[in-house]
């Protein structure tokens, strides 16, 4: 993708905003233990599973600027309530409302 990226910004005659979104954690710290179908962090907004997810983000962004990369804006959750539906197809991670703002407000 970094090259890909670079190619981009190179032709466009104008700079360009990039925007991240996941699509979910790693499997240990949902409450599912799979990429796919329900499943939330486990725990709750402020605890160890969300201040690891939450470090994750400052991980990728820091890897990206080291490509001279940056970014404009990251979601919390691409589609968040996909991951509160059973068997759900793809990967998602579920947050309500209320948790992807705590987790916004307490972890990122």
């Amino acid at each position: 993708q970094i090259p890909l990226l670079h190619r981009a910004m190179a032709m466009s005659k104008r700079p360009l905003s990039l925007y991240a979104s996941p699509w979910t954690s790693p499997t240990w710290m949902k409450t599912s233990e799979s990429y796919v179908g329900k499943g939330t962090l486990k725990g709750q907004a402020g605890d160890k599973y969300h201040k690891t997810w939450a470090n994750y983000f400052v991980r990728f962004l820091d890897e990206y600027a080291k490509h001279n990369l940056t970014f404009w804006a990251v979601t919390a959750e691409n589609e968040p309530t996909a991951g509160l539906i059973n068997n759900y197809p793809f990967q998602c991670l579920g947050f309500t409302a209320e948790q992807q703002r705590d987790f916004i407000a307490q972890d990122l």
